[in-house]
């Protein structure tokens, strides 16, 4: 199904929001199970990569930030959650390049893949395997990531067109 909008600069066709039950029910399960705060979750967080002469506009399904630090990116796509992991490693990196969040994950809705996003490691298969809210500003406290240096971003960059452009 194709939705028609009329926005300032053009009228243009998007798909109709495929995700939309899925995002609502886990952000219902961040906040009524693990404490995060409505206001703390943001929904279909742009992503504008530039590779080369070409522009990729991606997505990030939800963003958590908490004490104004972000902490968990997710993201949702059809098929494999196992295939996609790194491209949505690259998407949390990329959407704080100076601070990257501690957490990614990557989910088609029923099975899901938590994910350090420094080591790139699944940690967990579950939601259940996220922190809490009350736990996260404890290891936010001490978490010290890294800035991504030029290379690196340049990397994360090439991944994610891959991931979301290409693939």
């Amino acid at each position: 199904m194709m939705i028609t909008c009329n926005c300032a600069e053009t009228t243009c066709e998007i798909q109709d929001d495929a995700f939309k039950a899925e995002r609502k029910a886990i952000r219902n399960f961040l906040v009524e199970k693990k404490g995060y705060l409505p206001e703390e979750i943001k929904e279909l967080v742009p992503l504008v990569i530039e590779v080369g002469q070409k522009r990729l506009y991606t997505m990030i399904d939800l963003l958590v930030n908490v004490a104004e630090k972000p902490a968990i990116v997710i993201r949702i796509n059809e098929g494999s959650v196992v295939s996609r992991e790194r491209g949505t490693i690259a998407a949390a990196r990329l959407i704080s390049p100076d601070a990257q969040p501690p957490f990614c994950v990557q989910t088609n809705g029923e099975d899901f893949s938590i994910i350090d996003t420094i080591t790139k490691k699944c940690i967990s298969e579950s939601l259940e395997g996220l922190p809490s809210r009350q736990e996260m500003l404890i290891f936010l406290n001490s978490f010290k990531p890294k800035p991504l240096t030029p290379k690196q971003i340049d990397g994360e960059k090439k991944i994610l067109f891959f991931y979301d452009g290409v693939g």
